[in-house]
């Protein structure tokens, strides 16, 4: 597959010495949070990065698909930190903070399903307001299957209507009309906002890190609006209708069968879909992403003892139709393979 070839530019951006700044990326579900975060952590020329990443249910897939260092890795599992202001996500950053080697960098990726503003409260509504720095929100937007009724959530416009910079991903796949109507809608919901376009989620970096672009005092006047609005409404994600089911198998799929399941049987209410797969007659693990009618099935090296480990996220998904088909995909009897785990550099 071509990638697009963007030069970066030779000096990483200017942090400063004090108040650690974080970078908030959102988006969507397969937008292509995890491929932006990969090509920053690639290109960040000897800056000392921690990423934080949470995922909307209880299998962590996109960590196992960085290329950073687990050192400089947390992740926060079976949840969504936007649903309060909350104290896991507080904690988690102080262990950041705690460290005796100086991070220069906080990163967090937030599940597709997340509203940006509550993690934003979270910086600045709590004692993390003195300890650190909020950069800049980042929105990823898939440039193919993004329209004004996206999956009829308004979690995606309010991704949008609190992002700094909106990155349209993935141009490769739409023609300029459809482009600028997108640039088009993106302005009316929120005027001046930055909007960089992008394939593969190569940005350079000077436009994304240090760029000091969130509005604080806008931001802290809302507070008590969005206290008032979340004890009305209440959590986002259930009034969306939005589930994650979690499937894991130390035994290996039959290629075929998961192919029939993913292409005759996948539920049509599934959005989104990622995975770790193992396959009885193949030696690499395969990455798996899926992401509305288009998926995409990649071959890689092993890191652990091979199992497999798939999230399916959608509305009013049946866990246990989902569970039993994906069972039916599996070898009959377990396999006695013998594996050795590469010798990775720490």
């Amino acid at each position: 597959m071509t990638r697009l070839n963007i030069s970066l530019s030779d000096c990483l951006p200017t942090i400063p010495k004090t108040g650690m700044p974080v970078t908030i990326i959102t988006g969507f579900l397969g937008s292509g949070k995890t491929t932006l975060l990969n090509h920053i952590l690639e290109n960040k020329q000897g800056l000392k990065v921690a990423i934080l990443i949470n995922e909307f249910g209880d299998i962590n897939i996109d960590s196992q698909l960085l290329v950073s260092s687990k050192e400089n890795m947390l992740e926060l599992s079976n949840g969504c930190i936007c649903c309060t202001i909350n104290e896991s996500l507080v904690e988690t950053v102080y262990q950041v903070l705690e460290r005796e080697d100086r991070i220069d960098y906080l990163i967090i990726e937030t599940t597709g399903l997340a509203d940006p503003f509550p993690i934003i409260l979270t910086f600045l509504g709590t004692e993390l307001k003195t300890l650190t720095q909020l950069d800049s929100i980042v929105t990823v937007v898939d440039s193919e299957t993004f329209t004004p009724k996206y999956f009829d959530s308004n979690i995606a416009l309010r991704q949008i209507k609190y992002g700094d910079i909106i990155i349209l991903n993935k141009i490769d796949r739409v023609d300029e009309k459809k482009i600028k109507e997108l640039e088009n809608f993106i302005r009316e919901i929120k005027a001046g906002v930055r909007i960089v376009r992008s394939h593969y989620g190569q940005v350079p970096l000077a436009l994304l890190l240090g760029v000091g672009l969130t509005q604080e005092d806008i931001y802290i006047s809302q507070i008590r609006e969005f206290q008032r609005d979340r004890k009305s409404s209440g959590y986002h994600i259930e009034n969306d209708g939005f589930v994650a089911v979690s499937f894991e198998s130390d035994r290996p799929f039959e290629l075929q069968k998961l192919e029939n399941f993913i292409v005759e049987q996948m539920p049509h209410n599934v959005f989104r879909a990622k995975g770790i797969l193992w396959f009885s007659d193949r030696e690499h693990r395969h990455i798996f992403q899926l992401s509305g009618n288009r998926y995409e099935i990649e071959a890689d090296e092993w890191q652990t003892k091979p199992k497999n480990q798939l999230v399916l996220i959608g509305r009013n998904l049946d866990t246990e139709f989902i569970h039993k088909q994906l069972t039916n995909c599996l070898t009959s009897h377990s396999q006695n393979i013998e594996f050795v785990l590469p010798d990775i550099p720490f």
